[in-house]
């Protein structure tokens, strides 16, 4: 089974305007999440040994992430694909995206540990654009990277293309996304973060125990996103990225 369980200023502006401008307004979609979809071309990780991650390797895959500007307007210019049961969930993304750009609020304490990283730092996140989760937190990380004034740089890797690196940051054996993984200016890892906060994966368990709920926890997924109001995802990723 597949599953996106949870593991272990005046910069804000900007971000929020970057992000706000590239989507437009969608409506009609349902709620999802990313838990029920992986592309059929990587139904599992791999049972051969992996290559050691070292920090060569993670520089390639540096080199092949998208910065975040990109990574946006991949997201804005992507067309679903029919045939692609999950692409259905793009156009919810999008507008994810747009809402929470425009109304993200970062801590203090959230922009003070931005402000306070080691330069050099790196966050390179592996998602995907149709994963529900993924929107909800990739603008929150953005924020956050931006806030840091160049300490830390963010950049987007798409997962399903990108096995090798996820097979080294499984949750509970599965592929699970978006999985951040933070490294030092020499390529050194230092920590990783996600799927999504750890009430929301306890909410997640829950709800899919029960028959009565399980069909529709996503619903109730996003309705917690919502209330939280990225509270939540700004303290994890202080806790596990920049104190890990």
């Amino acid at each position: 089974t597949i599953s996106c369980l949870a593991h272990k200023s005046h910069n804000q502006g900007q971000t929020q305007s970057r992000l706000h401008s590239k989507f437009p307004s969608f409506h009609g979609a349902k709620y999802t999440s990313c838990t029920h979809y992986l592309r059929p071309m990587n139904p599992s990780p791999s049972l051969h040994p992996l290559p050691p991650l070292t920090p060569e390797r993670l520089s390639d895959f540096w080199s092949a992430a998208l910065p975040m500007a990109d990574w946006w307007s991949h997201l804005s210019a992507m067309q679903p694909d029919p045939s692609a049961p999950y692409d259905q969930y793009i156009d919810i993304n999008r507008q994810r995206v747009r809402r929470i750009a425009k109304s993200l609020v970062l801590a203090p304490e959230t922009i003070a540990a931005a402000q306070a990283a080691p330069q050099g730092t790196h966050w390179l996140v592996l998602n995907e654009h149709w994963c529900g989760d993924g929107a909800q937190i990739l603008p929150v990380l953005d924020a956050i990277a931006t806030a840091s004034a160049g300490r830390i740089t963010l950049r987007g890797l798409f997962r399903d293309q990108n096995t090798e690196l996820m097979d080294h940051f499984l949750t509970g054996g599965g592929r699970s996304i978006p999985m951040t993984i933070a490294f030092d200016a020499d390529f050194v890892v230092q920590g990783s973060w996600g799927p999504r906060p750890l009430e929301a994966s306890a909410l997640v368990r829950k709800l899919k125990s029960n028959p009565e709920t399980a069909e529709h926890y996503s619903a109730h997924l996003h309705k917690w996103y919502a209330k939280d109001k990225q509270v939540s995802i700004q303290r994890e990723v202080v806790a596990y990225l920049m104190h890990p």
